[in-house]
């Protein structure tokens, strides 16, 4: 501990560490009952710390893993896990590539807001989809609420246990947590990552196009060749896209980032006016014999395609990787461990964002029925002033959002190329870019079916990561009987929604 900062205050704080263990409850009868045994312990415990760290402890890293203490400032501060042995404290000390613990500053309340925030996006305009696809009756809605409900706990659930796993695990990002607690199939995490971002940016392209698609019917002035939604995607891409997916930060993009929640607030307040107006009712202002509302008095809703919602539903619940960040950002509190109050976290979080899903869902369903389409707002008039705004306020969300998931694309392909940023130097990096996002909007020019598409990357993307990868990890660290049966249940759940969900999500809907 020699020519540390904080080496005085550590060894200090690991004598009492091993008085403790001695069954001491106070240092100043040490020199009257087993000072030899004390200072024996306290060096055991001095070596278990530095010998990973090379003998520096200047970073609090090996100090930090100890049960029983954890430094915040410069002053160690000690728990009561006085029943732990010598033996895990030298092997929770000498953990490999452990992190110091940052001390959080964000609060339930503010997380929560947060969480809530970054799950409602661009997945809200495909759930009335989602019903329609398996029923046409308005009493289609009771299952749908109730899976609705069901999906939000289970995703919470999920979201939960992972910042637990990094708790156990002392890791910051999803990729550690599977590396120490599964710690096979490391290529797992990066390929998911990868696969997540193609199909949001895929998915953000898509909504794009749609937006410029319905916006620019009214410009009778243009040629119809430029209303096609492969030219709109053509000129948005090289013009708007291209240009900030070479930015090299996005710091500038960050003052747009309450415009996506602004439009998602904003698109379930219109949906809602809209049906209790009834401006698309049969007699409404802006009633299409086209897009009518189509409900069936009685209709069958128990059959498979009830998983096309399961699917959508477990894309507009997919933010699982950001749960490493949340829980680290996290404040400490005295009275609720930090797990409990994460939880408290998810399952808030979670509810909001379910109640607006409710709104859109239900009420998008009763005003088109069996006609809504995959993207609910394609479904409203041109013509309608609210709609347009509506548009527009999703379209420029996705424009100043796309950036932030092209990146995570393009960085993810480099890491699994093992490519250098600096080797190609800039012109490769544009090449690259430019490259990778034409191939998507391409992609993207092709797909007319939001709801088919983001149904597809539920089953096979979503259910991993909501329903599978959790339990997966907290399989590997808890031995419980009730709590494995507990994941492997969701596991096998999570399995078979994704299997057959991705099959019916290919057949016809509605």
């Amino acid at each position: 501990l020699k020519g540390a900062e904080h080496g005085r205050e550590a060894l200090d704080a690991m004598r009492v560490v091993a008085l403790r263990r001695c069954g001491f409850g106070s240092r100043s009868n040490i020199c009257r009952r087993s000072p030899a045994y004390a200072l024996l312990l306290t060096l055991l415990l001095a070596l278990a710390a530095v010998s990973r760290g090379g003998g520096n402890c200047s970073s609090g890293r090996a100090w930090s893993s100890l049960p029983g203490a954890r430094l915040r400032g410069a002053a160690p501060r000690l728990t009561g896990r006085a029943s732990a042995s010598i033996g895990r404290a030298s092997a929770s000390a000498s953990k490999e590539n452990a992190e110091p613990e940052i001390a959080g500053t964000s609060t339930v309340w503010t997380s929560s807001v947060n969480l809530a925030k970054n799950l409602v996006g661009s997945g809200i305009l495909s759930l009335p989809a989602g019903v329609a696809a398996f029923s046409a009756s308005p009493g289609a809605l009771a299952p749908a609420l109730l899976i609705l409900a069901a999906t939000a706990l289970l995703s919470a659930y999920g979201f939960f246990l992972i910042g637990r796993v990094c708790h156990e695990t002392n890791s910051k990002t999803f990729a550690d947590a599977w590396r120490r607690s599964v710690k096979t199939g490391a290529w797992v995490p990066q390929l998911i990552c990868i696969l997540e971002c193609l199909g949001g940016s895929i998915v953000y392209a898509m909504v794009l196009g749609d937006v410029g698609f319905s916006l620019l019917q009214g410009a009778s002035w243009l040629p119809d060749v430029l209303k096609a939604r492969w030219a709109i995607l053509t000129v948005v891409g090289s013009v708007i896209l291209y240009p900030m997916c070479c930015l090299r930060s996005f710091d500038q993009l960050a003052k747009f980032s309450l415009l996506g929640n602004l439009a998602s607030f904003y698109v379930v307040v219109f949906v809602v006016k809209r049906f209790f107006d009834g401006s698309y009712s049969p007699t409404g202002a802006f009633a299409l014999a086209d897009k009518s509302p189509l409900l069936a008095l009685s209709d069958s809703f128990l059959n498979p395609r009830i998983l096309v919602l399961v699917s959508i539903l477990s894309t507009a619940y997919l933010v699982h990787f950001n749960a490493p960040q949340m829980f680290a950002e996290l404040k400490e509190d005295k009275r609720w461990s930090k797990t409990r109050r994460f939880s408290l976290v998810a399952f808030a979080g979670f509810a909001a964002a379910a109640v607006q899903y409710a709104l859109i869902m239900v009420f998008g369903f009763l005003t088109f029925g069996s006609s809504t389409q995959g993207n609910v707002l394609n479904g409203y008039a041109t013509s309608d002033p609210w709609a347009r705004a509506a548009r527009g306020a999703i379209g420029i969300s996705m424009l100043f959002g796309y950036p932030m998931q092209f990146a995570g694309l393009r960085d993810g392909i480099e890491e699994a190329r093992g490519a250098v940023a600096a080797k190609g130097g800039e012109l490769g990096r544009r090449i690259s870019t430019g490259l990778l996002l034409a191939g998507v909007l391409i992609v993207a020019s092709t797909l007319n079916d939001l709801g088919r598409f983001q149904a597809l990357e539920g089953a096979v993307l979503a259910a991993f990561l909501t329903y599978i990868a959790p339990p997966m990890m907290a399989l590997k660290l808890w031995g419980g009987r009730t709590a494995r049966m507990r994941f492997v249940l969701m596991i096998v759940s999570g399995v078979l929604m994704g299997a057959i969900g991705g099959v019916v999500s290919l057949g016809p809907f509605g």
